[in-house]
């Protein structure tokens, strides 16, 4: 087979349609995916969820609602996009970190980058 120009373009172009197109919405996605996981609950709810930062160094923070065992317990939640650390999940819902240290990534990724829950 012979590669055209035009089919090297096509070719090119290809991993830039296999997403949606907004990396706020693909981001914000996958953040909820991975904290549903991390609390092993598929059906989770999430609200107040924002990006802080850029597409290569930001984070999603929000609040997740999800069963644990037999209650329905509300958290604060981090995803770093470019997976540096966590997902984290406040203290509460099975997670290791220290209140003091979740509150301290909360204050300085989320809030100084702009978080306004």
């Amino acid at each position: 087979m012979r590669c055209t120009p035009a089919l090297l373009v096509f070719c090119a172009l290809l991993p830039a349609c296999s997403g949606s197109g907004d990396w706020r919405a693909d981001a914000i996605a996958s953040a909820e995916g991975k904290i549903r996981g991390l609390v092993a609950d598929p059906g989770a709810t999430f609200s107040h969820v924002q990006l802080t930062g850029d597409s290569s160094t930001g984070q999603t923070c929000g609040v997740i609602m999800a069963k644990i065992g037999a209650f329905t317990k509300q958290a604060r939640f981090i995803v770093y996009i470019d997976n540096s650390a966590g997902p984290f999940v406040e203290p509460g819902m099975g997670q290791s970190m220290s209140l003091a240290d979740f509150d301290w990534a909360w204050k300085n990724d989320c809030v100084n980058e702009g978080y306004k829950g």
